[in-house]
């Protein structure tokens, strides 16, 4: 597999990273705290912070941030063999006119929906600048957008079809590829995403790339004949 891939892989199967912006308290210096973050129909980061956060200070006077995130290591001695990656970008706000980053942010971090009533948190997108990944010990590059970007096939509407009919239909399918109780809470051309009871995350891959309705539902039953 390619290296745009692998950086991609990692980005999709993890759900949380250091979002590391320029400090206005402390001039000059990185400021970096965990965050959950989510891709929007183009594979570009979506973060949901809070208008009085400091990290929304920082990027209302400089929007030049970083995400890294790294792969979950099962061992802690190992995590230099892990895989990481850090986008660069500038982080603007999203219009609120774009209603697909909300329901797809929303889907993926549902106890976050409790924070629209506050009226003081808002969507930001990294429009990414360029990708550094690392896939272990001899293995960094930097991946520019234009190979790290994929755009989701699925319309909004297409995208919560699927959702909405496997969710309620195909139950048992979803548990068995999580291994647990889960929902599905996304798609896209490589494959989809589970949030299993205590919302943990889990991706599934697509054996090959789909590019519409067909052939994700092709996908998917090709999925439930995997050995177990």
């Amino acid at each position: 597999m390619r290296t745009k891939d692998d950086a991609r892989r990692l980005f999709l199967q993890e759900s949380f990273g250091v979002l590391s912006t320029i400090s206005l308290d402390v001039h000059g210096y990185p400021f970096g705290s965990v965050t959950p973050y989510c891709a929007d129909d183009r594979g570009r980061p979506i973060i949901y912070i809070s208008t009085i956060a400091q990290h929304t200070k920082n990027i209302a006077a400089d929007p030049h941030v970083s995400l890294t995130v790294v792969e979950r290591a099962g061992d802690a001695d190992e995590v230099q063999a892990m895989g990481r990656l850090t986008c660069l970008g500038d982080a603007k706000p999203v219009d609120r006119r774009e209603s697909r980053v909300g329901e797809r942010y929303f889907r993926h971090f549902p106890s976050a929906r409790q924070y629209q009533d506050t009226h003081d948190f808002a969507f930001f997108r990294l429009e990414l600048v360029r990708i550094r990944y690392i896939g272990g010990f001899g293995q960094i590059y930097w991946v520019e957008p234009g190979e790290f970007e994929l755009a989701n096939p699925f319309s909004a509407a297409q995208e919560s079809q699927i959702v909405e009919h496997m969710n309620r239909d195909h139950r048992d399918a979803l548990n068995r590829y999580a291994g647990g109780d889960a929902t599905m809470s996304g798609i896209d051309a490589e494959g989809f995403d589970l949030l299993l009871k205590g919302a943990s995350k889990r991706r599934v891959a697509f054996d090959v790339p789909v590019r519409n309705m067909g052939e994700a539902r092709q996908a998917l039953i090709a999925l439930t004949k995997r050995p177990a």
